[in-house]
């Protein structure tokens, strides 16, 4: 069993499926970063040996120094998987593990121009690694565009868990939500943070304007934010309380889960991350928008007319289009459940990504 050092920013418990399987594969010992967040946090003791808090230190608020991070290519691993951000600490780092014939890999999302000096720089500490791991295609193609051999680029994907099983998630059907709006309409659904960058005042705007056209639907908002109390006014302004509820916030997987499995889309007008993965993992379809440079990785989840739709970012027109596309065909449910379940069962797990690293690092 190889020797691996795993060196990433945060314990996050989203990617606890991932990092327990790298735990069980090789001979790993974590180092987590002591950064602060309101993320939810994996229990170290769940790890065969227990994480080690490896400090962080920010110069000019933007440069991001690992201060422990030297010390590690001393130690008795062979290979080094670290998150693959922009951290100044890694050229000595990379130097060191090459003098001493040991390997390194990362994992990321790759850099998006390598402008200047400092562009220059990790060009270079990128042709170093030995494999770098995207989050998704698009990424890895960006990357080799810039001049990194696809040799050392591959396409790890993004995880929330093992896949998923369409037969034993049956047991998720419910009326929650057909009980509460009590209208006999299909509804669409937004989980997150209400932030004003997620623009969600254009899924109120939206339900307005096909109401106007006689293509009715209810909302679903399950989160809390800054931005609650102005849509609530958006929402009481056009008597739409009847057709909106505002759940609050929700980390309970099984709660999530059955209200995910009984509505019909998932809308996200900003960037979508995980929720996608989250919406799909229950057979739910996603909206979001369309430009690469600005979104993040697991868009790359939704096709358009299988597990949801893209529009044309900063189009609100398009964006009206779409979702009216969505209500007004008559979509097979269960087939689109079907393609969301394959999308994540194809790379977007935990499995997928195991196998990746074993075949990589052994």
């Amino acid at each position: 069993m190889n020797s691996l050092c795993c060196v990433f920013n945060y314990a996050s418990l989203y990617r606890k499926s991932i990092y327990m399987h790298i735990d069980k594969e090789f001979d790993a010992q974590f180092y987590f970063g002591d950064m602060q967040s309101d993320i939810e946090k994996m229990d170290y003791e769940d790890f065969k040996k227990k994480p080690i808090t490896i400090r962080e230190k920010h110069f000019f608020k933007k440069i991001l120094w690992r201060k422990d991070l030297l010390s590690l290519p001393f130690k008795p691993y062979k290979h080094y998987l670290v998150i693959g951000d922009s951290n100044l600490s890694y050229f000595p780092f990379v130097v060191l593990c090459k003098m001493m014939g040991k390997k390194v890999y990362a994992w990321g999302h790759g850099y998006k121009k390598f402008k200047g000096i400092h562009g220059k720089l990790f060009k270079w500490l990128y042709k170093q690694y030995d494999v770098y791991f995207t989050y998704g295609e698009k990424g890895r193609d960006r990357l080799i565009d810039l001049g990194i051999p696809p040799r050392k680029l591959e396409v790890i994907y993004n995880s929330l868990n093992e896949g998923v099983n369409s037969d034993s998630q049956r047991s998720y059907k419910s009326e929650i939500v057909s009980a509460h709006f009590n209208n006999g309409y299909p509804t669409l659904l937004f989980v997150g943070r209400l932030t004003k960058v997620k623009q969600l005042d254009w899924i109120i705007k939206a339900q307005i304007h096909h109401k106007s056209l006689g293509l009715f639907y209810n909302v679903l908002i399950i989160g809390d934010g800054e931005e609650r109390e102005k849509l609530e006014d958006l929402v009481t302004q056009n008597q739409l309380q009847s057709a909106v509820w505002f759940y609050g916030k929700c980390y309970d997987e099984e709660e999530l889960s059955t209200l995910l499995y009984n509505v019909d889309l998932c809308v996200s007008p900003g960037n979508v991350g995980l929720t996608a993965l989250h919406a799909m993992t229950y057979g739910t379809p996603v909206i979001s928008h369309d430009d690469f440079e600005s979104q993040m990785p697991e868009y790359e989840t939704i096709i358009p007319g299988k597990t949801g739709d893209l529009y044309k970012k900063g189009d609100f027109e398009d964006f009206c289009l779409k979702i009216q596309k969505w209500f007004s065909n008559s979509f097979d449910r269960e087939q689109i459940r079907n393609h969301c379940h394959d999308v994540i069962n194809g790379k977007y797990n935990s499995l997928y990504q195991i196998q990746l690293l074993l075949k990589i690092i052994n």
